[in-house]
């Protein structure tokens, strides 16, 4: 499923189930995975999802009417909360007419959302609940409970309650029911028919022969794809035209990516998410093609496919002229849906280190005046290696990242589900006060100020001490100040 596919399971899985029961004491829950910690009462159902991208846990009575769900995804794009919503409710709205919002509240900085809605279930009846959705850089959080209509209040506490204290661990990112370490799929060796490359597919792809080194391979859904290709373009300055041959003048690698790709309507809706220029291997080859400059980069980045987000990663050379008639463009390539691509990273790493040009081939490309074509072969396969332990570092890095803004989305969730909020003192030199439903309270000193004017609801941030407006703990860098010395 998409980025944003994973909310609309969170309406979907609540029409499941059917009646109440009182609940019991609350017990500890661990998934069979480790993917999730929560607590719930003791007779009460879990229904977790998950893939390498998002993470979904359900948690409802034995007869699933009354439902606690919440959905935490990671998008390296970013989330849009009007599209989150939009997400959770159309498969709702599609099939109930009368679903509507009551009441909404929305932060200033439209990253934050709570609505409360009511829907009539058509074997269910009534109902009514709250949704509160939360869009941080690149999580999205939603949170859903629900219940028949008129008993929301009572079971408000108890839902607030598993929403408050569920965990996703580090492996809550994973498809369930499967190991936690993406595997090497098994490969199969493959030749090309004129013999000028060797390389290994697993073992349900299938591939193009292109001839020359070059091939396409791809899965058999045609969703994973594994490339090494070559184009010769043009210069503008010849002023000629030729039938499927390129006119461009000399680009870099992430340009060259881009105007070749479009030129056939293919990686449509392209966005770079990381672009590492290669001087070094460029240095590299220059020592053997001497004829032009020459650039190499690495690109990560996403583009759509069959109305899916995917991911894909290329190196890339451009190969220029010094009588700019002409260049080219080489490249080995590997792209997967988004959801998939941490997982196939390291069979993608096994294909490109499989791939060899044939002696005989490469001999015979030597005698005809081409040396540069096997040393430019031994240097790609030297970056490729070592592009085993550059991915590897990115993909922690990236997961790292990901972990200190869930905590800081976690303490967010909590307070607003809670109704609290933290704030800083710079009179009293970085001083914190707390307020929740009864007041505001020194977190040093331990004096606390009651009633309306200090509770959640009404207080403004004013300092009861001294003439001074605090400042609110809202943001990733001020939670990082605080709480993550």
């Amino acid at each position: 499923m998409g980025c944003l596919a994973f909310f609309v399971g969170l309406v979907l899985l609540v029409w499941s189930g059917v009646a109440r029961a009182e609940a019991p004491a609350m017990v500890k829950y661990i998934s069979p995975q480790g993917n999730v910690v929560l607590y719930l009462p003791a007779n009460w159902q879990v229904k977790e999802e998950g893939d390498a991208n998002a993470c979904s846990i359900q948690v409802n009575d034995p007869s699933g009417r009354i439902i606690a769900r919440q959905s935490l995804g990671f998008n390296p794009q970013g989330y849009d909360l009007l599209a989150m919503l939009k997400a959770v409710c159309q498969p709702v709205q599609a099939n109930c007419p009368d679903f509507r919002f009551e009441q909404s509240w929305l932060a200033p900085k439209g990253n934050r959302a709570v609505l409360a809605f009511t829907y009539t279930h058509p074997q269910l009846g009534p109902r009514e609940g709250r949704i509160w959705l939360t869009a941080e850089g690149q999580l999205g959080l939603v949170s859903l409970a629900e219940t028949p209509a008129g008993q929301f209040e009572r079971q408000k506490p108890l839902l607030l309650s598993i929403l408050a204290n569920i965990k996703i661990m580090k492996n809550g990112f994973q498809p369930v029911g499967t190991s936690t370490s993406p595997q090497v799929l098994p490969l199969r060796p493959c030749r090309l028919g004129d013999g000028s490359a060797t390389f290994a597919l697993p073992s349900n792809w299938t591939y193009q022969d292109l001839g020359r080194t070059h091939f396409l391979a791809y899965d058999a859904a045609r969703h994973c794809s594994f490339m090494v290709l070559g184009a010769e373009v043009l210069s503008p300055r010849l002023g000629v035209q030729l039938p499927n041959v390129p006119t461009l003048p000399y680009l870099p690698p992430d340009q060259a990516l881009v105007a070749l790709a479009g030129r056939q309507g293919l990686l449509p809706n392209l966005q770079y998410l990381e672009r590492r220029s290669r001087p070094d291997l460029a240095q590299l080859i220059s020592q053997v093609y001497t004829v032009g400059p020459v650039q190499a980069a690495e690109l990560l980045y996403t583009f759509t496919s069959q109305g899916e987000r995917c991911q894909g990663y290329t190196l890339g050379i451009s190969f220029g002229s010094r009588l700019d008639t002409g260049w080219r463009f080489w490249h080995l390539t590997c792209t997967a849906p988004a959801r998939q691509f941490v997982a196939m990273v390291p069979t993608f790493i096994a294909m490109a280190e499989a791939y060899r040009i044939d002696d005989i081939y490469a001999q015979e490309y030597i005698a005809n005046g081409l040396k540069r074509l096997r040393e430019l072969q031994a240097q790609t396969a030297a970056v490729v290696s070592r592009t085993r332990q550059e991915i590897a570092a990115m993909m922690q890095a990236a997961y790292d990242e990901r972990q200190r803004s869930q905590d800081y989305i976690d303490y967010q969730r909590s307070n607003y589900i809670r109704g609290q909020q933290d704030w800083i003192s710079h009179v009293e030199g970085g001083t914190i006060y707390h307020t929740d439903s009864w007041g505001t309270k020194n977190t040093f000193t331990g004096q606390s100020w009651e009633g309306a004017p200090f509770n959640y609801f009404n207080y403004q941030g004013d300092n009861p001490r001294y003439r001074e407006s605090m400042t609110p703990i809202d943001n990733r860098r001020l939670y990082d100040q605080v709480f993550k010395k």
